[in-house]
């Protein structure tokens, strides 16, 4: 049993490192559509901290993306199972900047569905 949970919290720890490498913001919403998962990638996008959005639902959320915005295709998201197209969205940044945001939403597969978000800034300027 000690060995099991050895290989389990090892396994965690490389699969938090992963999400805590990747550059992009990477926010994994349950089937209730409430935070998961929010990485550094994130926190550097956005300007909130997991602990201040972990557990609360995603369109409750304020920071810079209009997240109802996406309400629609995250629907289609988890009600397909299918990838969407990436989305770029008008938003502004942590830094009060204008950007544009490209989201890319994938079905989450494990525990019982939900989905994935990876969201960077795009190229050129949201005014634009």
């Amino acid at each position: 049993m000690r060995v099991r949970t050895e290989e389990l919290d090892e396994a965690r720890a490389f699969l938090e490192a992963v999400l805590t490498s990747i550059a992009a913001g990477v926010v994994v919403l349950d089937q209730q559509l409430k935070v998961k998962s929010w990485n550094r990638g994130a926190v550097d996008l956005w300007g909130l901290r997991p602990d201040e959005v972990l557990d609360q639902p995603f369109y409750g959320l304020e920071f810079g993306l209009p997240t109802e915005k996406l309400r629609e295709t995250i629907q289609q998201c988890v009600e397909s199972g299918k990838r969407g197209e990436p989305l770029p969205v008008p938003a502004v940044n942590r830094l009060g900047r204008r950007i544009t945001c490209q989201v890319q939403r994938s079905p989450f597969e494990g525990h019982n569905g939900g989905v994935v978000l990876l969201m960077e800034e795009g190229r050129g300027d949201a005014s634009e």
